[in-house]
């Protein structure tokens, strides 16, 4: 995504943004658990994708798997059991998003794209498919992203701001940011391209930490 050359050339310089210790990468909502996952996840991921994977493609690139389906997602769970355990890399880490009242995995979030001169990250998101329609994406979307943004001497990760991007042709994923209220900052035009509609333009949306936290104190 966009990035200037200084947070290439120069990481440590800027904000120098570094994770706490011990790393917490869970966090609730009303209805949801967001946490890191668990070697035990694996059967429930994989049954998951395979059973949304038609609507999964063709937005999310790691959905387009070839070979052994089951053995990818061990691997998957396997580096981001690795990747939650700090120092963060990054590339980042996913986490699952399961359903506080039966324990059942509902889809995933995490970040990536961290950038630590600017103690910023993209975030992704998605929910599976007998799940959708009932506001759960939006959900974990808002407390992850509180998540991220909250302090770290309030249990959060500190980070002074959040990015979300995807495709024009995207709707339902664009919905998630409009909702939440981001700001859109970003339209370049015919700068992504997406296997089955060619190349489309490229949407992003971004929020602070003082904007964030000051609309949930303000909603309170």
């Amino acid at each position: 995504m966009t990035r200037c050359a200084s947070e290439s050339d120069r990481p440590g310089e800027g904000l120098a943004w570094a994770e706490p210790s011990p790393l917490v990468l869970t966090t609730l909502s009303e209805r949801l658990e967001i946490r890191p996952y668990r070697t035990e996840d694996v059967d429930a991921v994989f049954e998951a994708v395979e059973a949304s994977r038609e609507s999964l493609l063709p937005w999310m690139p790691w959905a387009r798997v070839t070979g052994d389906r089951k053995a990818a997602t061990m691997a998957y769970v396997a580096t981001q059991i690795t990747n939650s355990t700090g120092p963060l890399k990054p590339e980042g880490v996913g986490v699952g998003v399961f359903e506080r009242d039966t324990g059942r995995f509902a889809g995933a979030t995490g970040l990536h794209d961290l950038r630590r001169a600017t103690a910023s990250a993209e975030v992704g998101y998605w929910i599976r498919t007998d799940r959708q329609q009932r506001g759960l994406c939006t959900e974990a979307t808002r407390a992850w992203i509180t998540h991220l943004l909250t302090p770290q001497d309030a249990g959060g990760l500190g980070l002074n701001r959040v990015r979300i991007y995807c495709s024009s042709e995207n709707l339902a994923s664009q919905q998630i940011p409009r909702k939440l209220g981001l700001r859109q900052e970003v339209h370049q035009r015919a700068d992504d391209h997406v296997p089955g509609h060619g190349v489309t333009d490229r949407l992003g949306w971004g929020v602070l930490a003082s904007e964030w936290l000051d609309g949930l104190t303000s909603a309170q």
